[in-house]
């Protein structure tokens, strides 16, 4: 059986056509995807829902995508591990920040690479270190 099956993801995207095409990819994946368009909306579902992803954006409206990591760390620090920074300025990352999540994906970004990191992250595979460097070379 498909492990991917039934894994949940939570897109958080406040540009309604990336959003779209990452839910529309995850789900011919076989993933089960909702998104939403700013922080304070995913802190709402973050709070109830028990995703196996979180592919989340850092520039956000109201709540960054920074806070929303501020909260998983008070309160499931262990969910870090399955999260996928997307965002257009990759090089401007603090190394401690980089060392808490699973993955971060450059914008623009290759779907068959997003494929790759999201079917590891939300797998919680040992395999997802921290990430300690960032490849911008697209």
């Amino acid at each position: 059986m498909d492990r991917r099956q039934g894994y949940r993801a939570l897109i958080v995207e406040d540009d309604d056509a990336i959003l779209r095409m990452v839910r529309t990819v995850l789900q011919r994946e076989g993933f089960v995807a909702e998104g939403v368009g700013n922080g304070r909306a995913a802190l709402e579902l973050l709070k109830t829902v028990a995703y196996d992803l979180l592919i989340l954006d850092l520039m956000l409206p109201d709540i960054s995508g920074e806070e929303v990591l501020d909260y998983l760390e008070e309160s499931q620090p262990k969910y870090l591990r399955r999260v996928i920074i997307t965002t257009a300025s990759p090089r401007k990352m603090r190394q401690d920040f980089l060392e808490r999540i699973c993955r971060i994906l450059a914008k623009p970004f290759d779907i068959d690479q997003f494929i790759l990191m999201a079917r590891e992250c939300a797998s919680g595979d040992s395999d997802c270190q921290p990430v300690t460097t960032i490849d911008v070379s697209g």
